[in-house]
């Protein structure tokens, strides 16, 4: 019997993934969820310093505003507080300078990380994104702000290519050790409407195939993985949006398979041994002889791994 999904090769990636280096990750909740995978197996990973962003042109403005000494700030005030339109809503404080500082402070720890890093993963979650009509540019979260003040538009691959490949040229000079690695969301935005979402995921798609061959960067197949090779709703969560634990697993184990030496697996089998003991509760007398496995097992990894972090 053939099995229930259509299987395909996945290009390896060069370099390794190496647990020696750390792993940078921006862009949509997928996002998040790999690189809680990322480190939950070993490897040191950092993950949307502001939030969650989704849209191309709000990630390119946070990189670019990595990059840059004095990037230009769009803070309002919205009641008692003040956010940032390029930041979530956990960068709200009750005056402007101490919104200021925890932004610079983020920016430069996020741009330190990728001096360490050997590769960076960008998900690009939409290409429907919200225009602030006070200054026209797309926004990286709406704040519960009024709809009124936003415009929504569907942003052409065009303008999503002529805004990366500046920035992916400074990331080279800047670090030419680090991999830029693209890749789409699978989370379906169904809010847009199904049609919308589908013309927004093709979008990101051509987009990030102008960028690969015009650059040095790469390909991963997230998007595809779980929506041709699973196909299959018992891969999401109830809510038939967002992928399940399995699938973001199933996503996870494809990125090992096609990214990582067989060094690499191992360790990250023996750190994955590690977490499920520590997370055994033992029975009655068992505790102490469970206690001396475990800090065996964790001495046994720092010896590997001098970095890994319980």
């Amino acid at each position: 019997m053939q099995p229930f999904y259509l299987s395909f090769s996945i290009p390896e990636l060069r370099p390794e993934l190496s647990h020696s280096k750390g792993l940078a990750f921006l862009g949509s909740c997928f996002s998040d969820e790999i690189a809680g995978k990322a480190n939950y197996t070993g490897f040191s990973a950092v993950s949307n310093p502001v939030g969650t962003v989704f849209h191309p042109l709000a990630l390119a403005r946070f990189l670019s505003n990595c990059l840059i000494e004095n990037p230009i700030e769009r803070i309002d005030s919205i009641e008692d507080r003040f956010i940032s339109w390029d930041a979530s809503s956990k960068f709200c404080e009750g005056n402007r300078w101490g919104l200021l500082t925890k932004l610079t402070e983020t920016r430069k720890a996020f741009k330190h990380a990728l001096s360490s890093s050997s590769h960076l993963f960008i998900t690009f979650g939409t290409a429907w994104g919200y225009l602030l009509k006070e200054d026209g540019i797309i926004v990286s979260n709406c704040h519960k702000a009024p709809a009124q003040s936003f415009t929504k538009s569907l942003t052409v691959a065009e303008e999503i290519v002529n805004s990366w490949l500046p920035i992916i040229e400074e990331m080279n000079r800047l670090f030419p050790d680090l991999t830029i690695v693209f890749t789409v969301s699978p989370v379906r935005h169904v809010r847009d409407g199904l049609v919308e979402n589908n013309q927004s995921k093709a979008v990101l798609i051509d987009a990030v195939r102008q960028m690969c061959a015009k650059t040095e960067s790469v390909y991963f197949p997230s998007y595809e993985i779980v929506i041709d090779e699973l196909r299959d709703y018992r891969f999401f969560k109830q809510d038939r949006i967002h992928p399940s634990e399995e699938a973001v697993d199933y996503v996870w184990n494809r990125l090992v398979e096609s990214s990582c030496t067989i060094e690499t697996k191992g360790m990250i089998e023996e750190v994955v041994r590690y977490r499920k003991l520590k997370a055994h509760v033992p029975m009655g007398d068992d505790h102490s002889k469970h206690d001396k496995k475990l800090a065996e097992k964790l001495d046994a990894i720092r010896l590997k791994l001098p970095s890994f972090k319980e």
